[in-house]
């Protein structure tokens, strides 16, 4: 039997557990982004890859 996919499960399952998160601090909804940075390992350069969370209190150190 065919599993039934339509726009509307499609869109129940994607928002799923997404809650917004506000910041204490500030009051502002936190978004988590992913950030990539170089990193100096045994004389070579390689990526590394983090995911961060954002606000408008860390907004500046993070982003600039």
């Amino acid at each position: 039997m065919k599993k039934v996919r339509t726009f509307a499960a499609k869109l129940a399952h994607a928002t799923e557990g997404k809650a917004k998160k506000i910041c204490p601090i500030c009051n502002t909804e936190i978004k988590v982004i992913k950030l990539i940075r170089n990193k100096h390992n045994d004389g070579r350069w390689a990526p590394k890859r983090e995911l961060v969370k954002i606000c408008k209190c860390n907004e500046e150190e993070i982003l600039a």
